[in-house]
């Protein structure tokens, strides 16, 4: 099929390019709020799997976290540049690009493939650089990393959902979401007081989402974790106009660049010379003054003075941190938020996907994969139950996604453990120790064949009674509900986080 519709974020970009073919209509009417990733392809999904799509966001335009002025290092002049660190898309994501010949082809061009290193926070090299290893053996191991720049990897979401004739409708703030179960739908209320109404309401609406208060009757209660993360990314050739900066973040002679993952007391840093962007970020105890949001803006000095409390942290890294641009650093607060079981309405006409159902701490490397798996499981279960079956193929779907989301957030604790409390010891012994750890039961995954595979099996168990185990969970692991605090217990006294079964 050949698209020919205008695309309004990227003109001309994807005019005229082959997209996949839409599968039969199903009837069903998507409302999807949110325009983030988990938004967006929620709506490529639906609208491939033959549903009717509909997309709001808040926003009043395409949100690239911002943009800054910096002054261009040859000419002097004030160029804008976009703002916004970068995220790893998985593997089990990347599968979702097989059916987007355009996405799959510019994700291959704008991801970067960085090596990955491990330090000491003072510099010192544990590991060397190597590329991304993945543990496990279900399935061929992935050859590469895929690590996106945030503003990019949007703009790219946002041409392909041009691409196929759906425009985001901006400017729309949702109040409150409702469900009319004798109707048969769901709704939402925009702050001027419209109503809108669909088969399905999709809330991707992220941590904010009012959603909350029908799927779980309750506003979710987040605390602080007493972290936060001074994040950045900034045009390279700002840090290369520092010679000794320039000097020690090199290319390395195959062309890749270098993640470097440092750790320390209490905090871990990641810093990254890529092609053409400097970032860097530092987990560090959170001061108070940290929020969630992209638009609080922290200084270099504030940063310097926290560096300056490390010991022996080297001036290179000071140097670097010297090199952003003025307001370009987001003191980002690290909230928990205890996993929900429960993510759709009680007539299942709204349902939540991405941050607005499960949300992750940057260490788990998962959140856009996550939210990407949401949208090809959810939009295959409602092709496979039809119109006449919304609310049980949403009901298959949050049974086929909770236990595994469940395990990638509490695989995010462990990362997170083993880099602000590294067990030196362990890491004499064996330096891969240090490494986070992605297994094969993550990256193997494949969220539309199993769904597809699976429908059946959970509809069954509904109907009978007889429980239903998910296999894409780690082998031998029992699911079970947990909460934040009795994960900060354990950490408290210093006993380690357990995993039981095979997670690598």
């Amino acid at each position: 099929m050949v698209s020919k519709y205008p695309t309004s974020s990227a003109p001309g970009r994807y005019e005229n390019v082959v997209h996949p073919d839409r599968q039969l209509l199903t009837g069903i009417s998507v409302l999807i709020i949110g325009a983030g990733v988990g938004g967006i392809m929620s709506a490529l999904e639906c609208w491939r799997k033959g549903h009717t799509v509909r997309i709001l966001e808040r926003s009043h335009g395409p949100v690239e976290t911002g943009q800054f002025k910096y002054p261009h290092i040859l000419s002097g002049m004030l160029i804008y540049g976009p703002r916004g660190d970068f995220f790893t898309v998985g593997p089990s994501a990347v599968k979702a690009f097989r059916n987007w010949p355009q996405l799959a082809k510019e994700n291959e061009e704008l991801a970067y493939d960085p090596w990955v290193s491990y330090h000491k926070h003072t510099g010192e090299v544990v590991v060397k650089p190597s590329g991304m290893t993945w543990d496990g053996s279900r399935g061929v191991a992935p050859s590469r990393l895929y690590r996106h720049h945030r503003p990019k990897f949007y703009q790219m979401l946002l041409a392909q959902l041009a691409a196929i004739g759906v425009q985001v409708e901006w400017d729309h703030r949702v109040i409150d979401y409702y469900e009319d179960i004798e109707a048969g739908k769901g709704g939402c209320i925009l702050d001027s007081g419209e109503k809108l109404e669909a088969d399905l309401v999709i809330a991707a609406d992220g941590l904010g989402t009012r959603s909350h208060k029908l799927v779980v009757g309750r506003k979710i209660e987040a605390r602080s974790s007493g972290y936060a993360i001074y994040r950045t990314a900034y045009p390279v050739e700002l840090a290369l106009a520092d010679p000794q900066v320039a000097e020690r973040f090199k290319m390395l002679d195959n062309g890749h660049s270098v993640n470097e993952i440092w750790v320390g007391p209490d905090m871990h840093l990641i810093v990254w010379r890529s092609q053409d962007l400097m970032s860097w970020l530092i987990t560090h105890k959170d001061d108070g003054t940290a929020t969630e949001s992209w638009h609080d803006r922290t200084s270099i000095e504030d940063v310097l003075t926290f560096t300056a409390k490390i010991p022996g942290w080297p001036d290179i890294m000071n140097r670097v941190i010297k090199t952003t641009p003025e307001g370009g650093i987001t003191d980002w607060k690290l909230m928990w938020r205890d996993p929900q079981s429960q993510w759709a309405s009680p007539g299942g006409r709204v349902v939540q996907v991405g941050d607005a159902a499960h949300t992750f701490v940057p260490s788990s490397g998962n959140g856009a994969t996550q939210a990407i798996e949401d949208a090809l499981c959810l939009a295959s279960c409602l092709q496979l139950g039809g119109k006449s079956n919304i609310p049980l193929a949403v009901k298959v779907h949050v049974k086929l996604r909770n236990d595994r989301v469940s395990c990638c957030q509490y695989m995010g604790f462990v990362n997170q453990e083993t880099y602000q409390h590294t067990n030196w010891d362990a890491v004499t012994q064996n330096p891969d120790a240090i490494k986070a750890k992605y297994g094969s039961w993550i990256w193997a995954h494949d969220a539309e064949k199993y769904a597809y595979e699976n429908y059946g099996n959970v509809v069954l168990s509904i109907i009978s009674g007889e429980p239903f185990e998910n296999t894409n969970t780690p082998p031998g692991h029992v699911p079970r509900s947990w909460k934040i605090d009795e994960l900060l217990a354990l950490q408290k006294e210093g006993k380690t986080l357990e995993l039981d079964g095979d997670w690598s």
